[in-house]
């Protein structure tokens, strides 16, 4: 009998690192990351932010006790910060984010993939031109079925998986980044709790 890993990509073979296998598998579909401890987190956060210039961030609800650490610090940096359940409802103030700060339900490590919503919404990670989760190493699964299995006990329908970038091509097979959602994705794989 063949087993599941055999069978589809989207599974982790016996003796695989999930953590490495998440990185390696985002950075494959052009997403970047880190691993960080809990000390490192603001900093991570602010480097990737500061990459894409952004000035305009709104944090989730579901970055935990680290949000109001984290709102300050970006505060201090110069950054305008909103909290996103405040700024989502509000199309012209969220048309305007370059950043959107979220953590997640679950990470796919066979295939670099986060799932999100709830606290953050299904949009909290799609609406800016960048998106920077922060990902429990706890919370990385081992496989997509695993992941779908999680999904299917939590009865929301707000979610979404995202795979690195948004990206789509044209009849000319031209790639573009950021269509459809962020253009530019960090993870900030955190070997701790958020709290």
């Amino acid at each position: 009998m063949a087993e599941l890993y055999d069978l589809a990509p989207t599974e982790m073979r016996p003796g695989e690192d999930r953590v490495t296998r998440f990185i390696a598998e985002l950075e494959a579909v052009s997403g970047t990351a880190s691993r960080v401890g809990r000390d490192g987190l603001v900093a991570d956060v602010l480097a990737a932010l500061a990459k894409v210039e952004a000035q305009h961030v709104a944090l989730a609800a579901d970055l935990g006790g680290a949000r109001d650490e984290l709102a300050a610090a970006l505060r201090d940096a110069g950054l305008e910060v909103w909290m996103y359940e405040d700024v989502a409802p509000d199309r012209a103030t969220s048309r305007n984010l370059d950043a959107t700060v979220t953590g997640c339900i679950a990470a796919v490590a066979a295939t670099g993939s986060i799932l999100t919503g709830g606290a953050s919404g299904r949009a909290g990670a799609l609406i800016a031109p960048t998106h920077v989760c922060v990902v429990e190493e706890t919370r990385i699964l081992d496989g997509l079925l695993a992941t779908l299995r999680l999904a299917a006990t939590l009865g929301a329908s707000g979610m979404a998986l995202q795979s690195g970038p948004s990206r789509t091509a044209d009849i000319e097979k031209t790639l573009i980044l950021g269509m459809h959602g962020p253009k530019y994705v960090h993870c900030t794989v955190l070997d701790g709790s958020l709290g």
